[in-house]
This record gives C-alpha cells, structure tokens and sequence, in this order.
C-alpha cells in the first residue's frame, strides 16, 4: 500500500471515530495540515452550493449553480483508451495519488462574482485494492457533497487533498465519484524561479476579471478535484456556465453554446486521454476564428477583442508550423487544434488548445511552434513522472531550432552551436537533465542539453535515419506514458546500436558533454 493508502486507512478510522486527526495531505511537501472536523455525508439542501431554485439560478450567496444536467459520460470503449497506470512522483509526491485511475472528468462549473461553483464527476478505477480514494482539491475550495456510485460517502479535505472514505474496492473495478464544491480559486506557488511562473500556478483571475491558467507541473487542483500526475491521463467532458458575455473555452471542441439572459453555457469534449497538467480553461470575451493551414488543417483561434489585432500573423505562423511538424513529427495525433491568447506572460502546451500570452507570442523564438510541437512530445507520447521532463523539452527544443532554422529566422539563444555555455550554467544551478532539482522546475537544463543529445543522435545515425526516429517515437508511443529506459531500449532497437552510454552522459553530466564521434 502506497503512503496515502496508509494515511487513508487512518482517516476513515478517525472518520468513523467523528474526529479527523490531521493526516497530512498538504502541498507543501512534509508540512502536516491542520486538523479539520469530520465531514458528514448529507445531500445539499436548499441554499447549498449545487441547489437551484425554481428559476435556475443559485440560492447561496448569490453565485450561479451549475445546470445540473445529467453527467455526460463515454461508452465504456472509449473509457479503455484512458486506462493508465499511476505512479508517485520522485519530485512532487503530494500530487500523485496511484490508488485512482481517473478515466473521465465530467466539469459541470459555474463562474460569477470570483465565485467557482462545481460538480465533478469522476469515473475511475480502482488501481489496487483499496478502502479509500484521495483526489488532490484546493483548500481554498469547500467540498459539500460526495457521492460514490450515487450514494453518499464520508470525506474529509484537510490541506489540498479531498479523502473519500469509499469502503472496500476490488482492484480494476471501475466507479463514478460525484462531488459538489464551491469557492474563489486561488493560484498555488510554483516549484521555480523562472520570471513567467512569479504569478503561480493553476487558476488565475486577472485585474480584468478574465480566468486563465498555466498549470506545469500541477495547478489544476486549484480548480477541480484531480489526480493531478501526467501518469494519470483521462478524457474529459465539461459545461462551464459564464455571465455578462463571457465565454468559457476549455479543451478539444465545443458541442453546444445555449446563451440564456446574462447566462451562457459553453460544453466542450476532449476525445483523447490528457494529463492534468494539460488540461486549460479561459474566460474572457472570446470569439472564435478559424483559418485553414496552407496543407488544410483548421485551426481554431480565440481572442478577446483586444488582441482582435494579432490574428494576420497569429495564423499565419500557425499555419505554417504545422504543416512542418506534419512533414517532420508525422500526422497530427488527435482530432482538432486551437490557440487562446490570456493573460501571464507564459505559453503552454495544452493539449489540443495552445495557451499562449501575447508576450509569448511577441517573441522572436518560435515559441508557437514550440508548444505545437509538444501535440506530439509531451501531449500524446506524456513522460510517466516529472523526472522525465526532459523526454517532452527535449525533443520540442530541438525542432524548435530546426524550425527556425528553416524559416530564415535567428534560432533561440544562437541555436545548437552556441548552447553549450547556456546549458552548463544550468546544470551547475539546477543538476544534470535526468536528475535535476525540484525547486528549478523548468529551468534551461532539461530544454537544451537533451536537444544536443538528440542532434548528437543525428550525427551517429544520419539524417535520414533520425527523421524516421523522430516520427517512429511519435507514432509508435501515441497515447503512452514514457520514461527514460522506455526512451533507452527504442532508440537502441531503431538504430541497431547501443547509444545507452550516450544517452546516459548527456543525461547524468553535471557539466555539458561534448559530442562524441
């Protein structure tokens, strides 16, 4: 049993005991929670978060409930395709939760007054015999109702964890949690100092009342109750009801948009499993726009009418990045593509809806293409734990610069050539890119020494021969968690060559290697 296992077993013996005794699930990471009192299962009467009145609207202090339609869910052979296998996190334990196996999300949420309303329903399977669920929640979030397979059960939610006192689940078996909750979200601090994290991570309300988010390597606890690991990846559903013209955009498409007085109610489905971490809301006054590549792909970009202006060029380099990384990663791995330009001053990946800034987007690097390439390395072929970070930054560093290079523009930081100095500050400040430091999340090191190695692998195997690494490692992995022996032992049967010691060097080097030949 994994150590929240073991805390579990201890919160549903205080829970049946009546008083919680302080089992800590807390972010930060050997701090214990305060105690808090148990929590007794009841159905929300009226007034609580996730009743309605007779016209629809909220009776609790005058926030929105969501619609309260019945939870959408997938047919049970779409359920399989989001089977993973969780795992603990080396770097970030407090996030990873591998009892649970989320296979779907349903998002019912409600956004009024820096008010979040929200019932999720979350179908997951047993990943090991267990008596107890724990779901990563916000503490600035007060969790109301918890049912499991529509009957309630006892809970708890000390610090920025939800325990759910389950009783006896056989491993494999598949159940649905329901659970109502309500508050004003609040960003959680990021395991870094990079300039573009200083606001924190997950949910984010600008001066302007717009929501967005960047959540690497967690923050989507701040929002909804989440396994929040990239070893945990589901499908996700969500209705998200927004006010005074907003307009909510989440991931893959939107079904329906009702628009009913102030009130406008955006659904949107996500058809291909996706880590948390990738996972983006906004809400602003969007519209959106869709411009075709030049090789045809539509692509959908969304802005608030302030950034209106940045459309030409937006989809124009969007267009063109990716009919390149379909020439050079291989087909598009899911089904549609989208840009929403926020707040912040970051880009991120986010699967099949591009979260990007526009001082992002004012970059000279190519940034967008960056994040694109990430669809193939890091979206559908997802590094198991945070350690292997270097498997998505890596290979997206490198067709970064290639594609700057093609595109007749200055590659980022001089390009491949002039990487070495950059490359080893950072392993000096923040270890080697197999084993870097936990508090320098996303620093330099896990972006350009991996990229050299992948161009040191270039120079070993030809061109021709690395092209087809670069697509088989896309195709052959879709919809996979990868680590580092995974990475290993493909590239060593592709070739035919033993390159484990390379890999290793570049890896495991306090200082930069130099290219062997």
């Amino acid at each position: 049993m994994t150590r929240w296992g073991t805390c579990m077993v201890a919160v549903l013996t205080v829970l049946a005991l009546a008083a919680a005794a302080g089992c800590g699930g807390d972010r930060s990471h050997g701090t214990r929670a305060d105690p808090a009192s148990a929590v007794q299962p009841t159905r929300p009467s009226a007034g609580a978060p996730g009743a309605a009145n007779d016209e629809g609207d909220a009776t609790s202090g005058g926030a929105p409930a969501p619609a309260g339609e019945a939870a959408v869910l997938p047919p049970e052979e779409a359920l399989v395709t989001a089977v993973s296998h969780p795992v603990e996190d080396p770097y970030y334990p407090a996030t990873s939760n591998p009892e649970v196996d989320v296979l779907h999300y349903y998002l019912e949420l409600s956004w009024r007054d820096d008010i979040l309303t929200g019932e999720a329903t979350v179908t997951f399977r047993a990943a090991t015999t267990t008596d107890t669920v724990r779901l990563d929640l916000s503490r600035a979030l007060q969790t109301s109702r918890v049912l499991l397979d529509e009957a309630p059960i006892l809970f708890d939610h000390p610090g920025d964890g939800l325990m759910m006192a389950t009783g006896p689940l056989a491993a494999d078996s598949q159940h649905t949690l329901t659970i109502d909750y309500q508050g004003s979200p609040q960003p959680t601090p990021a395991p870094s100092s990079r300039s573009d994290t200083t606001e924190g991570l997950g949910w984010q309300t600008a001066g302007n009342g717009t929501v967005y988010m960047y959540q690497e390597p967690y923050g989507a606890f701040t929002w909804y109750p989440v396994n929040d690991h990239p070893s945990d990846e589901a499908l996700y559903d969500a209705s998200i009801t927004t006010y005074d013209g907003d307009v909510a955009v989440f991931n893959g498409s939107p079904t329906s948009t009702r628009t009913v007085g102030a009130a406008t109610t955006s659904a949107w489905r996500l058809d291909e499993p996706a880590a948390s971490y990738l996972v983006t809301l906004a809400i602003g006054p969007y519209s959106e726009h869709v411009v075709a590549s030049p090789g045809g792909m539509d692509i959908s970009y969304w802005l608030m009418p302030r950034d209106a202006g940045l459309l030409p060029a937006l989809s124009d380099e969007g267009g063109r990045a990716f009919d390149w990384l379909v020439k050079h990663a291989g087909p598009y791995p899911f089904s549609t593509l989208g840009v929403v330009v926020v707040g912040g001053a970051s880009a991120m990946e986010t699967q099949t809806m591009l979260t990007m800034s526009p001082g992002a987007l004012g970059r000279s690097d190519a940034v967008l293409e960056h994040e694109m390439a990430h669809q193939w390395f890091g979206d559908s072929v997802t590094p198991r734990d945070w350690q292997g970070l270097w498997l998505s930054e890596g290979f997206a560093m490198y067709l970064q610069q290639w594609y700057e290079v093609d595109s007749h523009r200055p590659p980022y930081a001089g390009g491949l050539t002039a990487w070495r100095g950059y490359d080893l500050q950072s392993r000096r400040s923040s270890g080697p890119p197999g084993d870097w430091n936990p508090k320098a999340f996303g620093d330099v090191n896990v972006y350009l020494g991996p990229a050299m190695m992948l161009d040191e692998i270039r120079q070993r195997v030809g061109d021709d021969a690395f092209g087809a690494l670069l697509r088989g490692w896309a195709a052959d992995h879709a919809n996979e968690n990868v680590d580092r022996q995974i990475f290993t032992d493909w590239v060593n049967r592709q070739t035919g060559r033993n390159l484990t010691a390379l890999i290793a060097t570049w890896l495991d080097s306090k200082r930069t290697p130099h290219f062997s030949r």
